[in-house]
């Protein structure tokens, strides 16, 4: 994610961190794409993987008023006794970005989370996201996450900081909420949190973070599907 694709960027904020800045990179190109290979991909702190590597790809085009289309897909793996979930996860996204001066811009998008093999997890989800000196504020919303006619809601701050050349330092909070977490007994939000390194090599972006949830008992998964035990993730990614 020299550091393109607005997903890719927040499911690795969850657990990998990049870079604070999104868009303001690409919003000048016409095209650009990315290809990353990641030991885990987690989503909002929860596997989308079982806890095994994910092979990521997306491409994007921006115009020079600020309107940008893309596509992103990763491989996922939701499979449990008598259900023979998804193998990939295809969004596609529209938005605008624009800037308030130098230090400051804006950006809104619409997603369509797509999973082939089983349209009816398929929802869309909208996102208003403000960029400042290093720092990111996005504010998440669908009203039927996953199929389910639920709403969840999500929050995030994260924090760059380039502490030597080519070398950033990378923060990230999270807090889930909404209808789509509530079982009823108690459980209505997850907070996520990372931190990690960041750098970029021979053309290659490379980075590593350790991501921890405040999920606990139930609902806290040591391995397999959906997977939220804190742990050590890493990527490596090629942007063209």
């Amino acid at each position: 994610m020299s550091k393109t694709f607005t997903k890719t960027r927040l499911a690795l904020l969850a657990g990998l961190t990049l870079s604070a800045s999104v868009l303001s990179g690409s919003v000048m190109a016409e095209f650009s794409g990315e290809v990353s290979l990641t030991n885990d991909y987690r989503f909002r702190g929860v596997s989308q993987t079982a806890g095994d590597p994910a092979l990521q790809a997306g491409v994007d085009w921006s115009a020079e008023n600020g309107f940008f289309v893309g596509a992103w897909a990763s491989n996922v793996d939701f499979d449990e006794e008598g259900y023979n979930g998804p193998d990939i996860e295809l969004d596609i996204y529209a938005g605008y970005y624009g800037e308030i001066d130098d230090n400051t811009s804006w950006d809104v998008t619409l997603y369509r989370y797509n999973y082939p093999g089983d349209s009816e997890l398929d929802y869309l989800e909208a996102t208003v996201g403000l960029d400042f000196s290093g720092f990111r504020a996005a504010y998440w919303y669908t009203n039927d996450y996953g199929g389910s006619d639920l709403d969840l809601h999500y929050m995030e701050l994260n924090y760059g900081w380039e502490f030597t050349e080519n070398w950033s330092l990378d923060a990230h909070y999270g807090y889930n909420f909404g209808d789509a977490l509530d079982d009823g007994e108690g459980f209505d939000s997850y907070s996520d949190y990372s931190v990690g390194v960041s750098t970029e090599v021979a053309g290659f972006g490379l980075s590593l973070a350790y991501l921890m949830t405040d999920l606990d008992g139930d609902y806290a998964v040591d391995d397999g599907i959906f997977k939220t035990k804190d742990t050590f993730l890493a990527s490596v990614s090629y942007a063209f």
